[in-house]
């Protein structure tokens, strides 16, 4: 279970990245981010942890090849990660680097854990009839707690919203792929699965 400080430091990483891509102008393509922590380097007998977000850039106009693109990106992710499954998936391979997710998921630092999967993403909006683009960060923990954060272009600030319980039937399609890409990944004993 994830402490207090581990949800709120992880709540302020996602809120870093939203208030990052703003910064970086819209028009950007989504990314994949995975959340991990370790023992911080400050002592033998620390409890302080360090968290670490790793970019993975997703290729945008290859995802087109996903009928519901991120979603279903997310599910065959999730299954090429498994370790009963094959990792070569041509087209999941021109969408996002599976050799690199392997790699830090394969990460032998003592007490690495998984913290969450999140992804970074523009869509439209449709409210009263009118369009509004806006910036999503959707994110679920090893808890499966989840977390959005919106924006709507020109706003000044974004908005977060944070559940608890992700077990409900009215879940985003994204977030049940967030939380199957977590549940894979997150195994006790899991051992990652060869990419050559």
């Amino acid at each position: 279970m994830m402490s207090f400080n581990a949800v709120h430091t992880l709540t302020g990483c996602l809120l870093n990245i939203e208030a990052n891509a703003d910064l970086d102008g819209w028009s950007r393509p989504p990314l994949l981010l995975l959340v991990q922590d370790q023992p911080a380097p400050t002592g033998a007998h620390s409890t302080r942890r360090q968290m670490r977000a790793v970019h993975l850039p997703l290729n945008d106009t290859r995802m087109g090849r996903y009928r519901a693109g991120r979603v279903d990106l997310l599910t065959d992710l999730a299954a090429a990660l498994d370790i009963h499954q094959p990792v070569a998936r041509p087209t999941l391979a021109a969408c996002v680097d599976i050799n690199l997710i392997a790699d830090l998921l394969a990460d032998p630092t003592p007490e690495l854990r998984l913290l969450a999967w999140a992804v970074c993403y523009e869509n439209v909006l449709v409210d009263s009839g009118e369009p509004h683009e806006i910036r999503r960060v959707d994110a679920v923990d090893t808890d499966r707690r989840s977390y959005q954060i919106t924006r709507l272009r020109d706003e000044p600030h974004p908005v977060l919203s944070i559940d608890d319980q992700l077990d409900h039937d009215d879940i985003p399609a994204i977030r049940a792929g967030l939380a199957r890409l977590v549940q894979t990944t997150s195994r006790p004993g899991r051992s990652t699965p060869t990419t050559s």
